[in-house]
């Protein structure tokens, strides 16, 4: 799972540090993820890449202080400062590289849009959105490094069980299963583990509908309705109203031109009478 094979070359900076209190040298997660990209995984004097970057992901406290977009953001600059160089020398290695960008960018729109949900996320999403951010955090130093390698040719790091433990930990931990995707040359694995924490994100977002939840949102609805037939009630009763005043007003109108008339009739009656 993401082994390294450590080699001596006294002339290479990083293989002098030490690299379990590596996170203690740097100040800024900018500075961090430079040195991600810059470090010599063939000279990484680390046996397991996956729990070495786990391990400074925690010890830098990404996740935890709110900084998750501020190292995906970062990543992303380096990433598309390098597309220019991929598309300037094409072939299968940097074609490859060109796909793995693209698939970060998805998932991270993916991400992007369980960000936006998480205000109204019930506890149990909120837990598991968590640990997700520290994988997206990883993934994408992970696609960093594998771009790296690309370009230069090198031996690739990732095999098909770099990412097994993982992958099934995520799948027990969310109760879903790894989807079934097409074969990609080069960076297949990239690719499963990928589209396994798209149907992650997609499940921490059905998450947040927790039975309390969905009780307000029915509560809710009725109160809506309630209000809506109460408007119509009273709409009706306003409107009877009216249409009783409309006939009482028409009979006052009737009763006063009858008294007029017979008025005018007896009038009329009493100058007959004087005249004969």
């Amino acid at each position: 799972m993401g082994t390294c094979q450590s080699q001596k070359h006294t002339s290479n900076p990083v293989q002098k540090k030490d690299q379990t209190t590596i996170s203690s040298q740097f100040t800024t997660i900018r500075e961090l993820i430079h040195f991600f990209d810059q470090i010599s995984l063939e000279k990484l004097n680390f046996p397991d890449l996956s729990a070495f970057l786990s391990k400074h992901i925690d010890k830098n406290r990404i996740v935890n202080e709110g900084k998750t977009w501020v190292a995906i953001n970062e990543v992303k600059t380096i990433l598309n400062n390098k597309t220019i160089i991929l598309i300037r020398n094409f072939n299968p290695e940097t074609d490859a590289a060109i796909q793995l960008i693209y698939l970060l960018k998805q998932l991270i729109e993916v991400s992007m849009g369980a960000q936006e949900l998480q205000i109204s996320f019930n506890e149990n999403a909120v837990e598991l959105f968590h640990y997700y951010q520290a994988q997206l955090v990883q993934v994408s130093i992970e696609v960093l490094l594998a771009v790296n390698t690309l370009i230069k040719k090198q031996e690739q790091w990732w095999k098909d069980s770099y990412f097994s433990w993982r992958s099934s930990y995520i799948q027990s931990m969310f109760k879903i299963k790894q989807p079934t995707v097409e074969k990609i040359d080069l960076i297949q694995p990239f690719y499963e583990f990928i589209a396994l924490l798209k149907q992650c994100a997609k499940q921490i977002c059905n998450q947040q509908k927790s039975p309390d939840l969905i009780e307000i949102d029915i509560k809710a609805q009725q109160e809506v309705l309630e209000q809506f037939y109460s408007q119509i009630r009273t709409g009706f009763l306003q409107n009877c109203s009216t249409h009783y005043e409309s006939i009482n007003w028409e009979r006052q109108n009737a009763s006063k031109s009858i008294g007029q008339k017979l008025q005018f009739y007896n009038l009329y009656i009493k100058k007959q009478n004087y005249t004969a």
